[in-house]
């Protein structure tokens, strides 16, 4: 039996539909909307059953006033991300060493500015803003990374500009990583 043209496209305007809903309310991963704040962002991904950078960055802007800038190295994905901080201890790194990391990639900021910024760790970076070949692009000490699209209300996201074998984070100041960041410093 075949069903009139009419019926199979009233019934793919219906069922479309229904099943956003379904994906948004069942929560499985699939999230229908973009949150407006860096910590409402930093809540959406640690939702993520794999992101442990996510989770530790959840905990530590609890503690942290005012806008935060995160540096999210995960821009690959969970898998990728876990991976990568395995390479960067040779294990995967303790609740503590998360939360070091974190800070390390956090700034009170509402954005990367041209100049000299102090990470959550202590750290003073050397960061240069508008680069001639990314607008929205920065360097820190030698990571090179891009604002997300979105501007949120209560700082800013920012991803790291891919290139193969290299971490993607800046170090915290308590670890010597074996391995030269990311993007080179180029």
């Amino acid at each position: 039996m075949h069903l009139p043209p009419a019926v199979l496209a009233l019934g793919t305007i219906v069922s479309l539909p229904l099943l956003l809903i379904g994906g948004y309310v069942w929560q499985a991963g699939l999230d229908l909307h973009s949150p407006s704040s860096a910590r409402g962002w930093i809540e959406l991904c640690a939702r993520g059953r794999e992101d442990v950078f996510c989770k530790a960055a959840q905990r530590v802007v609890r503690d942290v006033q005012g806008p935060v800038v995160l540096i999210y190295p995960g821009v690959t994905g969970d898998h990728d991300l876990l991976a990568s901080l395995i390479r960067w201890k040779g294990r995967v790194p303790t609740a503590g060493e998360l939360e070091a990391l974190v800070r390390a990639n956090l700034f009170e900021a509402a954005t990367l500015q041209t100049g000299q910024m102090r990470s959550l760790d202590g750290q003073l970076r050397q960061v240069t803003c508008n680069l001639p070949d990314q607008r929205r692009g920065c360097r820190l000490d030698g990571l090179r990374v891009v604002r997300r699209a979105e501007l949120l209300n209560d700082g800013a996201l920012y991803l790291p500009a891919a290139q193969e074998n290299r971490l993607d984070f800046l170090p915290p100041l308590s670890s010597l990583s074996p391995l030269p960041l990311r993007n080179g410093g180029g």
